[in-house]
């Protein structure tokens, strides 16, 4: 391809240049300068997987969500690239060499629940319902505004259950995860102490003369997290400015009830030293 010369796809979108992986195209009016890029490698997928028509296209999952959502430009392409192999006389067949199979990759957004999330995920509020597919974005990079979720890419948001901000999350965040309680389990406590320790507090989350009715010992029992240290010596210190703080704090929000004081004052003459 000359520079300058341009490629005619229909009467009214032609392929202005190349880059190095894809084909630049766009139509005479409402189109970005830069235009839509086109891949190589979706052209000769389709062609591999004997694509034939538009609908061929469309749902050919192993295209990008590119070449489905502008299955008509790349069917046309695709006619070329047959009858220029026809034209020459010339045989297109796949590399034999085997494909890298794609990594997972995880992205965590620790206490999503705080957040502004609309501010965090953008776009991608969107893109999590359509995994896979293009979806417009309002940016522009390298001319080309859309926006894909590929499916090794996992998405894993965590919260606390017992921060009263979860109730704040709108249904259209609820809908686009699955959600999985890790409730508080003594098994993963390895130290003996901390595991006693555990077992302790929590019997002042499921006792009627210790935790206020509007509560339930799931939304509010401190976690094993607290409970997982080295050794004593740290359980000291995680008891002391943190384990005991809360629960004192929960006595004065009225999660734990007056007969629970008696318990955590305990608690703090035993790890104030």
């Amino acid at each position: 391809m000359e520079k300058n010369e341009k490629i005619e796809i229909t009467k009214s979108v032609n392929i202005i240049k190349l880059d190095e992986d894809a084909f630049r195209y766009k139509g005479l009016v409402g189109w970005s300068e830069n235009g839509n890029r086109m891949l190589f490698e979706d052209i000769k997928q389709a062609y591999l997987d004997g694509n034939n028509d538009r609908q061929d296209v469309k749902h050919n999952q192993n295209l990008s969500g590119l070449a489905h959502h502008h299955a008509s430009y790349y069917i046309r392409l695709l006619d070329l690239f047959k009858n220029f192999l026809k034209d020459n006389k010339l045989d297109f067949v796949a590399n034999i060499s085997e494909k890298e199979e794609l990594k997972n990759y995880v992205l965590i957004i620790d206490e999503i629940n705080r957040a502004n999330l609309p501010a965090v995920l953008g776009e991608l509020i969107y893109a999590l319902e359509y995994r896979g597919k293009k979806v417009e974005s309002m940016y522009e990079i390298d001319g080309e505004n859309s926006l894909i979720i590929p499916p090794n890419l996992y998405i894993i948001g965590t919260m606390n259950t017992a921060d009263r901000s979860v109730g704040h999350i709108d249904y259209a965040i609820r809908r686009r995860f699955a959600f999985v309680d890790i409730l508080p389990n003594a098994e993963v406590i390895i130290n003996p102490s901390s595991k006693a320790l555990f077992e302790e507090i929590s019997k002042l989350f499921y006792s009627k003369d210790t935790l206020a009715s509007d509560f339930k010992a799931a939304q509010v029992q401190l976690g094993h997290s607290y409970f997982m240290v080295k050794d004593d010596a740290e359980l000291q210190l995680k008891a002391k400015y943190e384990i005991v703080p809360i629960l004192e704090e929960y006595l004065k929000d009225g999660i734990l009830l007056e007969k629970a004081e008696k318990t955590i004052l305990e608690l703090k003459e035993r790890f104030d030293n």
